[in-house]
């Protein structure tokens, strides 16, 4: 840059600082112009870091913007776990790749300095003598070190250091740089863990949605409105589709007899009998109580109705034992083929008096249609 002896104006992205004639020298002319360039690189990165989705992602943001500005050097952002008296989740950058990094116990104390940033709520400047110190580093050995905790509403959500190898002191840009991008790392860093509960939140609530919270198949709405759609792609592409409806002989005297709790663990042991044997075949889901259903495509009756005999024969070998008394479990099962476009629904009427007549033979316990 050429600096005019008497007009004294610097431009630096398309701002304009005037300097007076006899106060300014060009060093103090550099020094404001590179403050000028981190001040607003700074804003830049603030920006990046409150909108990303990934504590990976704001660490690799940050190691990138203090390489690029001081030479080589190792960062690290780890996530402080007060209730499980852990840190970890730690993403450590250093030339440019992620360094595998181990959680951290409460119960170290003061032998890792990212730690005792956390429990003190204090930043730590090491320098010179660090090498002497306790080892709280991985990789190069670094000659200064910075730790500091990442703060949201007085809590010490994670921690954040900053470790350098070309100098053995950090200067007074280097530091504040930092301080002026710990609230906005702290702020990403409390973005993310919210995104993260909302994240497992909304797969607790799908699962709860899809799932039968004891035998963990489809519930019955979910059930319908999967198999609904394979069912009517089957039948456009001209295959058989059957609809199983199922249900156990004597239950109420399971629990009645046994209690219960015996009767659930029967109701898991005949869902996973169904996972097993309709696995790759088809869905399965609960009705309700103790009736199941299941679906299958692309087979013919002959193999539907073996498939049937499967789970009859495997549900009977089925031992219910409690204060040394057993017993066993049956089930009926009504089959019905599909055969047009109709709604799902439409067809359990008749599904269900195949049901009934399974139940109600004395001879089989199948009744397909």
């Amino acid at each position: 840059m050429v600096l005019k002896k008497m007009n004294k104006v610097v431009k630096n992205n398309n701002k304009t600082i005037t300097l007076s004639e006899n106060r300014e020298t060009k060093e103090e002319c550099h020094k404001l112009i590179r403050e000028k360039d981190i001040l607003y690189f700074i804003k830049e990165i603030a920006k990046a870091l409150v909108s990303t989705s990934s504590i990976e992602e704001m660490s690799k943001i940050v190691y990138n913007f203090l390489r690029d500005s001081y030479g080589e050097c190792t960062i690290g952002i780890a996530v402080n776990y007060p209730k499980e008296k852990r840190i970890s989740d730690c993403f450590f950058f250093e030339k440019n790749e992620r360094l595998d990094f181990e959680e951290i116990l409460y119960s170290e104390g003061s032998a890792s300095k990212l730690l005792k940033a956390v429990l003190d709520k204090k930043e730590y400047i090491y320098e010179k003598h660090t090498r002497e110190g306790p080892a709280v580093f991985i990789g190069r050995i670094p000659t200064a070190t910075y730790f500091t905790p990442l703060i949201i509403e007085k809590d010490a959500i994670g921690a954040f250091t900053f470790q350098i190898y070309e100098r053995d002191t950090f200067s007074i840009e280097q530091i504040e740089v930092c301080r002026e991008l710990i609230p906005f790392m702290s702020i990403a860093l409390n973005n993310t863990l919210q995104n993260k509960k909302i994240l497992m939140a909304n797969k607790i609530l799908e699962k709860y949605s899809k799932y039968d919270d004891l035998t963990g198949i489809y519930n019955r709405r979910f059930f319908y409105e999967s198999f609904d759609k394979i069912y009517k792609k089957s039948i456009l592409k001209g295959e058989k589709v059957f609809l199983y409806l199922m249900d156990l002989n004597n239950f109420k005297g399971v629990n009645d007899n046994f209690g219960h709790f015996v009767g659930d663990e029967v109701l898991m042991k005949v869902a996973e009998i169904l996972k097993r044997l309709f696995f790759n075949r088809g869905e399965i889901g609960r009705y309700g109580g103790d009736e199941f259903l299941c679906g299958i495509t692309k087979t013919s009756k002959e193999e539907a109705l073996e498939l049937a005999e499967k789970v009859v024969d495997e549900v009977s070998n089925l031992d219910i034992y409690y204060n040394d008394f057993g017993g066993k479990v049956g089930i009926s099962i009504g089959i019905l083929e599909l055969d047009s476009k109709k709604d799902l629904r439409g067809y359990f009427m008749q599904l269900d008096k195949n049901l009934y007549r399974a139940k109600k033979s004395t001879t089989k316990t199948i009744f397909i249609s």
